[in-house]
C-alpha cells in the first residue's frame, strides 16, 4: 500500500513539475514528501540506465581496442543561479555523448551526480527541495523543461541546454 501511495505521489509531483517549470507549489509539505519518493526512484532508475550505458561503451571500446575517434563538437550549457545571474559554458563534446558526462567533465556537476542522473548541486550551488523547495530546472534551447534527466540526453553539435535554480 505504501508503494502505491508513493508511486501516486511521485506521478503527481512529476506532473506538477512538467506542467510549470519554476511555478510555485500550493502545498510545500505534501510535495516535499513526494519529492523524497521521486528522488529515490529517479536515482535508482537513472543510475541503472547510466551504468548500462557505461557498460556498453566499455564493451565497444574493448572490442575495438581503442576509444571512439568521433569528431569533436560543441554544445552550450547555461547556468542561471538563484540571483538570476547567468553563466554560459562552452562544452567540447563528441556526437552522442551524454549531457551528464559532459557536465561532469566540465566541472559543472559532480561525477557522482552524473552517474546517478539526479542533480542537486550545479557550479557549487546546492538546491535543497526539502529545505526550501528549491530545485534545478533543466531546459532545452527553446526554454522548455526537458522530459528526461541529464543522464538520458545525447548531445549533438550546436545543442543548448540550461539549468535554472528554481523555487
Amino acid at each position: 500500500m505504501k508503494k502505491l501511495i508513493s508511486a501516486i505521489a511521485s506521478l503527481t509531483l512529476a506532473a506538477c513539475l512538467l506542467a510549470a517549470c519554476g511555478s510555485s507549489a500550493s502545498s510545500a509539505a505534501s510535495e516535499s514528501a513526494s519529492s523524497e519518493a521521486v528522488s529515490s526512484e529517479v536515482v535508482s532508475s537513472e543510475a541503472a540506465s547510466s551504468e548500462a550505458a557505461s557498460s556498453d561503451v566499455a564493451s565497444s571500446e574493448a572490442v575495438s581496442g581503442e576509444e571512439s575517434s568521433e569528431a569533436a563538437a560543441e554544445a552550450t550549457f547555461t547556468v542561471v543561479d538563484a540571483d538570476g545571474n547567468s553563466t554560459e559554458i562552452a562544452l567540447s563534446i563528441t556526437e552522442g555523448e551524454k549531457l551528464s558526462d559532459a557536465l561532469a567533465a566540465a566541472g559543472v556537476i559532480s561525477e557522482e551526480e552524473a552517474a546517478a542522473g539526479f542533480v542537486t548541486t550545479v557550479n557549487g550551488i546546492t538546491a535543497d527541495y526539502n529545505a526550501d523547495g528549491a530545485w534545478w530546472c533543466l531546459t532545452d534551447a527553446a526554454g522548455e523543461m526537458t522530459t528526461v534527466g541529464v543522464a538520458d540526453i545525447e548531445l549533438h553539435n550546436g545543442d543548448s541546454y540550461a539549468f535554472t535554480y528554481t523555487k
